[in-house]
């Protein structure tokens, strides 16, 4: 298997730690709260694979900030399995007694709050994607302009060699005519 990228590496990690928000953490994984602790931490078995490079494991990190600060964020909420099946058997008992589950109040300024972070972690996502796309597109456009250089180069070798063989053939036709044998030798 191809070691993974450090991007590819963050995407997983925070996909599966969205995934362990909404179902809570499996009891045999020893999971961390930190983002200092979890630096080094690999869980292969859920596709988790440790970032060892602290320039990539950085909020403030051109590249991998903005993913690395919503993994922070993800962390933070990361809870066991047992307890979040039992809050959501307690959602399912009271919507089954027609009692109502008890609603988490958040205040309009904290929903704008997390809405803008959502918008900061997705225009980070965005730059550093464009970014990557045009560092792309520039590693292709030289590979393109090096392929037709070599194609030139290629096809005046191409020519310059069948020059090379008509001398040479005329040249050994000189000799053989010299030598009192008339051949063609080609």
């Amino acid at each position: 298997m191809a070691e993974l990228s450090v991007t590819e590496r963050l995407e997983a990690m925070v996909a599966r730690y969205k995934e362990w928000v909404e179902t809570g953490v499996p009891t045999d994984v020893d999971f961390k709260k930190s983002l200092s602790a979890a630096h080094n931490w690999s869980c292969p078995e859920y596709g988790i694979f440790a970032v060892s490079s602290k320039r990539d494991w950085n909020t403030k990190s051109k590249d991998h900030g903005k993913i690395v600060a919503q993994i922070g964020k993800l962390l933070k909420e990361l809870r066991p399995f047992d307890e979040v099946q039992r809050e959501k058997a307690a959602a399912i008992a009271a919507k089954d007694t027609g009692k109502k589950a008890v609603r988490v109040y958040t205040t309009q300024k904290a929903r704008r709050v997390a809405a803008e972070d959502e918008v900061k972690n997705l225009k980070g996502m965005l730059e550093a994607t464009t970014r990557k796309y045009h560092q792309l597109s520039y590693k292709m456009a030289r590979v393109e302009i090096d392929l037709g250089t070599q194609k030139v180069r290629n096809d005046e070798l191409e020519r310059r060699n069948e020059a090379l063989e008509t001398e040479n053939a005329r040249l050994k036709r000189m000799l053989t005519s010299k030598s009192g044998v008339l051949q063609l030798v080609e």
